[in-house]
């Protein structure tokens, strides 16, 4: 493989060579928009520190740390670096717990904090009950009380801390969510704490740095503004491409850092960069251009493209006009792979808010009513791409550890259990009858198998409740709660209404919550495979959410309020089909981010997935009102908008 270092430079990378050639090196933000390579540019300014500074890294055991934000990403860059044992690839909670990690007695008193910040916080909640809320959630909330004194009591105890997914701090595991805390909790009270950082790691690139938290982004400013040594700090990412609501969007540098904007596009085609132009034109003041791409013989010019929208009536021809759009596309570009065919997911990338139509399609209809319809925010947004917690033990061990099982590939099953697992650490091993722990893991991976891709009619809460039993995960303590047999009988979650869309949801956040955990647990195990194709790119439909980074020839972005949960989303309200509410009106008076804001960036984010052409199609109540509204925009050229009359065009 051919390392991105060794791509023609851009503008953005010579500057940014020059500013790490500096004495001392300059701190950074690049700024770079879709199809940019940002990625390649953040290699080449690690090779560059390794080949100006290498020398005195190595003299001083010191390493380079570029920190992003999932671990398939971490892989792709460690790669492309060469495996340099100077730079330090790996995800933003791996890198943070390598720091706190020799701190064992600091983050013994740190637990013990969070512990009693926890039950203050329970406390509180049980102090303030109103009358609507229901006698379980106050027996749930008693539940977590008595653990959390219970693992207070335990903590004297533990030898050592280690981090994992879940926090279990009676067993000396911290979960993520802990991790992205200490940290800065560190950096803010320990001067030298600081200084030990930079002392190791005197260059820290941050790849993604619109999705990296707050508390993170502040904790590493810190560090580059008060430490006596050389400390080069540099950000890599893109506000209009943020997607979590817990990440900081824009970074803002101080006086002395330098800006690097870079605004090539190197993905998109003419029409459709021309269209994100105009999406980003109300969210910053990031234009970008068509980038030189090379062949190999030499320039290759950016293709005209298509970008085309098409607007409906929201009503039960929404199937037979997305199939005619796909014919009027393949006829109108030429392009037979518009139309369906083998490996229809491989011709086009079908782009929509996780919804019914999609979820009923692939099999994985009351997983998705589950965790979306009436669930909390934090379960939508961690369905999209799996990493909710009540969903993640499934995605990241159960459905692999199913799948590895049932395909006979006995290795992976052991290196799942070996990642994943504490019950074959060595630890662990110590005292038990080895032969025996591995026969009881043989017939709990069997079971799980059994339940996901057998038909064994297991439910979702059978096999977590036997991964709870047995200790083979550590799981979040969230979910733990929902598993403990002392739990009550579940109650009958609220019947959905998937036509809402609202921004102020009434509902107490725990009583939603419990509903839609009572409906998940009861979901069959067999839809987890239908809904990890579809998370993982192997259907003909993708979450708008879930394609950060990625590309294709052929986008078809489908915009459908009416089938979507997510009320922190709304196309209508961001094209102007729909008046705001007072808490829009309320957070854009205060300057704060508003559903336009959100509904803006990812629909950036869809459109420019578009390596050539682009099929864009509203659904809506008033069509006719709709296209009316929308030519007065200026987001599409006026001969790329159409209603269902173009189909009558002979």
């Amino acid at each position: 493989m051919i390392s991105r270092a060794n791509k023609p430079d851009t503008q953005a990378d010579i500057d940014l060579r020059g500013y790490l050639g500096q004495v001392p090196p300059r701190s950074f933000i690049m700024k770079a928009g879709a199809g940019s390579g940002k990625t390649t540019s953040l290699i080449k300014g690690l090779s560059s520190v390794v080949k100006l500074h290498g020398d005195r890294l190595r003299k001083m055991r010191q390493r380079i740390a570029c920190v992003t934000y999932t671990e398939i990403a971490a892989e792709e860059i460690w790669k492309d670096v060469g495996n340099d044992p100077l730079v330090h690839v790996s995800t933003i909670h791996s890198f943070m717990w390598l720091l706190i990690k020799p701190f064992q007695d600091d983050i013994r008193i740190w637990v013990k904090g969070r512990i009693v910040e926890k039950m203050e916080a329970l406390a509180e909640k049980q102090a303030t009950y109103g009358p609507r809320v229901q006698q379980r959630t106050k027996e749930k909330d008693a539940r977590d009380l008595e653990r959390l004194r219970r693992q207070s009591q335990r903590i004297v105890s533990v030898k050592s801390f280690r981090y994992g997914t879940g926090s279990d701090y009676a067993k000396g595991i911290l979960g993520h969510d802990d991790i992205l805390k200490i940290v800065p909790h560190f950096v803010a009270e320990r001067p030298l704490f600081r200084t030990l950082l930079a002392c190791q790691f005197p260059f820290v690139f941050v790849d993604e740095s619109q999705d990296t938290t707050v508390e993170v982004v502040t904790a590493l400013k810190i560090v580059e503004r008060e430490v006596d040594v050389s400390f080069c700090l540099g950000f890599f990412g893109d506000p209009m491409q943020r997607i979590y609501a817990t990440g900081i969007g824009l970074v803002e540098g101080d006086p002395t850092w330098a800006d690097i904007p870079k605004p090539e596009n190197f993905r998109c085609s003419k029409k459709v960069l021309s269209l994100a132009n105009a999406i980003r034109r109300a969210g910053d003041d990031l234009v970008q251009v068509p980038g030189q791409r090379l062949g190999p013989e030499g320039v290759v010019g950016t293709p005209e493209g298509s970008a085309h929208l098409f607007i409906f009536p929201a009503d039960d021809t929404r199937d037979a006009n997305l199939a005619k759009v796909r014919e009027w596309m393949a006829v109108r570009t030429g392009d037979d792979h518009w139309r369906p065919g083998v490996h229809d997911h491989e011709r086009v990338k079908l782009l929509v808010i996780v919804h019914q139509m999609a979820a009923k399609r692939l099999g994985f209809g009351d997983l998705y009513t589950a965790l979306n319809s009436k669930a909390p925010s934090a379960f939508k947004d961690g369905f999209l791409d799996g990493t909710a917690w009540p969903i993640s033990p499934c995605v990241k061990f159960l459905i692999p550890v199913a799948i590895a099982h049932s395909s006979g590939r006995q290795l992976e099953v052991m290196r799942l259990i070996r990642a994943h697992s504490l019950l074959l650490d060595k630890s662990s091993l110590s005292q038990v009858n080895v032969s025996g722990r591995l026969k009881d893991l043989g017939d709990l991976v069997a079971s799980i198998s059994a339940g996901i891709v057998g038909n064994s009619g297991a439910t979702i809460g059978d096999l977590l409740r036997k991964v709870y039993a047995s200790e083979l995960l550590t799981l979040d303590p969230r979910l733990v709660s929902y598993l403990d047999p002392a739990n009550v009988t579940p109650t009958q979650a609220a019947p959905a209404d998937d036509d809402a869309i609202d921004d102020t949801p009434e509902d107490d956040e725990t009583e939603k919550e419990m509903a839609s955990m009572d409906a998940f647990l009861e979901c069959d195990a067999s839809q987890l495979l239908a809904y990890q194709s579809y998370i993982s790119e192997r259907s003909p439909f993708g979450t708008q959410q879930g394609i950060k980074g990625a590309e294709f020839n052929r986008v078809l972005v489908v915009l459908d309020d009416a089938e979507s949960t997510h009320f922190q989303f709304s196309y209508e309200k961001y094209l102007g089909l729909k008046v705001l509410s007072d808490t829009d009106v309320k957070h854009s008076e205060a300057g704060e981010e508003t559903v336009v804001d959100r509904t803006r960036r990812l629909f950036y984010v869809s459109c420019t997935r578009a390596l050539k052409d682009l099929a864009v199609v509203l659904f809506t109540g008033e069509p006719a009102r709709a296209e009316q509204h929308i030519r007065g925009l200026g987001l599409f050229e006026g001969d790329a908008i159409h209603t269902s009359s173009i189909f009558d065009v002979a």
